[in-house]
């Protein structure tokens, strides 16, 4: 039976910018101060509302990103999932739990935020980080509120694609195990009116999907056969999922 090569932490972490700049004795007190963890697949990392004594870090696997029913993100490894709780060691407000089996690097805050402010170039990559993080989240407002929700679906599904996707005929393939709940939850709508839409648009042919992923249709290919207009639906915008 094969058996996987041990987990170089050094090198992992040495794939993020974050960790990349640090010169090589800051680097070596942090990586003294970190340890590996294995978290299977629906495990928690972090917890909302609690603090962490350490920064998660992901090396190599898949998160998702939540705010009670709300899904906020999807990651892949290697990332810092929240960047902002290196700050400081206040209660976290999201969780973070693994959508597949990952690996984690679990980081010493205190060690790694005086190696952060130590240096310039880390310090700036940091920076981009917290941007990166605030971006993020304000982009997700409109996939939330405000349209209707196959508008949400829909720009939900390209940024997906964007970060995540790989070019396969005239769309891109994520794969990503996202349920049909799990969609639902990342656009605030029911699950059968998620369902719904994307039976439909498997029906048109811009969507293909299995237990390992989705393949999404380019915007040229969904713009040769649009949808015909609709009244929105009420049940569109639930009061809870």
């Amino acid at each position: 039976m094969r058996v996987a090569a041990p987990l170089d932490l050094a090198t992992e972490l040495k794939k993020i910018s974050l960790f990349s700049e640090l010169p090589r004795h800051h680097f070596a007190d942090v990586l003294a101060r970190t340890h590996h963890a294995r978290i299977e697949r629906e495990r928690s990392i972090v917890s909302e509302g609690e603090a962490q004594s350490t920064v998660p870090v992901l090396v190599q696997g898949l998160v998702k990103l939540h705010q009670g029913r709300i899904l906020l993100d999807v990651q892949r490894g290697p990332s810092v999932p929240v960047p902002s709780l290196t700050i400081d060691a206040a209660p976290s407000p999201v969780s973070v739990s693994a959508m597949r089996t990952c690996d984690v690097a679990l980081v010493d805050r205190a060690v790694l935020l005086a190696a952060i402010h130590a240096n310039p170039g880390a310090s700036q990559r940091f920076g981009e980080l917290l941007g990166k993080e605030s971006r993020n989240l304000l982009k997700r407002v409109p996939e939330l509120v405000g349209s209707p929700v196959e508008d949400r679906i829909m720009a939900l599904l390209d940024r997906l694609a964007e970060r995540h996707g790989s070019p396969l005929d005239d769309g891109r393939y994520l794969p990503l195990p996202l349920r049909r709940c799990d969609l639902a939850m990342m656009v605030h709508a029911t699950t059968e009116t998620v369902s719904r839409t994307l039976a439909e648009w498997e029906r048109r042919g811009w969507l293909r999907s299995n237990r390992s992923g989705l393949w999404w249709g380019s915007r040229r290919q969904r713009e040769t056969n649009p949808p015909p207009s609709q009244p929105r639906n009420k049940s569109d915008r639930p009061e809870s999922l």
